[in-house]
């Protein structure tokens, strides 16, 4: 019945880390955008009192851990 082929899909299969670590930088804008919503890149930097450039690395690298989502217009949201 070709069970030993979906066996070896679930061997491969990769389970989704369910408690993400994340730094001091990353909690306090993961904090910000859970508080407030959609929020701009800009206006995360202000509120946050981060130089865009950290803002806009430590968003990509968030976005890579899955804990927010990019939207049009340099917006981005919490997951």
């Amino acid at each position: 019945m070709g069970w030993e082929i979906e066996a070896e899909k679930w061997k491969k299969t990769v389970q989704k880390q369910l408690f993400i670590e994340l730094d001091e930088t990353e909690q306090s804008i993961y904090s910000y955008l859970q508080l407030n919503g959609k929020q701009l890149l800009d206006t995360v930097a202000l509120e946050c009192n981060l130089p865009i450039f950290k803002v806009s690395s430590t968003l990509l690298n968030m976005e890579m851990k899955g804990v927010i989502r990019p939207l049009p217009d340099k917006m981005f949201e919490a997951v």
